[in-house]
């Protein structure tokens, strides 16, 4: 998954046309509660063109959009960073709010750790082949334990690793070995993640990854359709969906692609 949003994040700028544009806007948090002077918000997309610019004004950012495409949003602040935003249509996808901190994290220790072991987390899937014996289970079960009894220790030490705390990067791995953990233990840090959300702490499509995930251990029906399993033919099929119909807004108001690109990118 993090090597998933790095490749997405490598993309060119973009000139937007004045025909044709979408608004698109939302809120600037600080994690300290000031935001600094020089702020810039620039959008930009795979084609060789100049970068789109927009505009900050208390507390607010703006910036117009082609009506098609998707684009990256970034904040852009000396001594400041703040999570990109993937804009994957700007004509469905609502505002994207920005948590900007100071790039001067707090805990750069425990951020150097947990992107440590997100890396760790994805090597050892990349290398999971097609049929696996119990002595390969036995050894990702374990794999998966040790990095989740680490977790477990820092979120009782520090509690949960925020962006502010922890860079949205490491936060994101913090994420990751959650997923990737025991259903009880995932249980309990989806509490601790929608605590975060409030304060725009967490990645929100992470958040609705982990969301539906519960859902569905829990034999309930998912809300924004990213949960699939793999039948014994090796097809997937996606598991039940509360309100299917409306499940675009959903997934668009947690910065989510839209479910036919989803499910193209899962299968493959």
């Amino acid at each position: 998954m993090l090597a998933l949003m790095r490749s997405l994040f490598l993309l060119l700028p973009v000139l937007a046309t004045a025909a044709h544009a979408v608004e698109f806007s939302g809120s600037v948090r600080s994690a300290t509660g000031t935001l600094p002077s020089d702020i810039e918000v620039v959008a930009d997309r795979r084609d060789k063109l100049p970068m789109i610019v927009g505009s900050i004004e208390n507390g607010r950012y703006r910036i117009e959009l082609p009506n098609t495409g998707m684009y990256r949003i970034r904040l852009q602040a000396p001594g400041w960073d703040a999570e990109p935003k993937l804009v994957f249509d700007p004509q469905t996808t609502g505002a994207r709010d920005f948590l900007l901190y100071p790039a001067k994290l707090p805990e750069p220790g425990l951020a150097a750790e947990l992107l440590r072991m997100g890396k760790e987390d994805q090597e050892f899937r990349k290398n999971i082949p097609a049929k696996r014996d119990a002595a390969f289970m036995k050894r990702w079960r374990e794999n998966d334990r040790v990095r989740e009894e680490r977790l477990a220790q820092i979120i009782a030490d520090k509690g949960w690793p925020r962006i502010s705390q922890v860079g949205h990067e490491a936060a994101n791995a913090a994420w990751l070995i959650a997923q990737h953990g025991t259903d009880d233990f995932l249980k309990r840090c989806l509490a601790l993640m929608k605590t975060a959300a409030a304060d725009g702490e967490i990645t929100p499509h992470h958040l609705a990854l982990s969301i539906d995930r519960v859902l569905t251990q829990d034999q309930q029906k998912q809300i924004y359709g990213s949960q699939f399993q793999t039948n014994q033919d090796g097809k997937t099929f996606l598991l039940p969906v509360e309100d299917f119909e409306h499940i675009e807004e959903r997934r668009a108001s947690m910065g989510m692609e839209p479910f036919s690109e989803y499910r193209k990118n899962f299968e493959k």
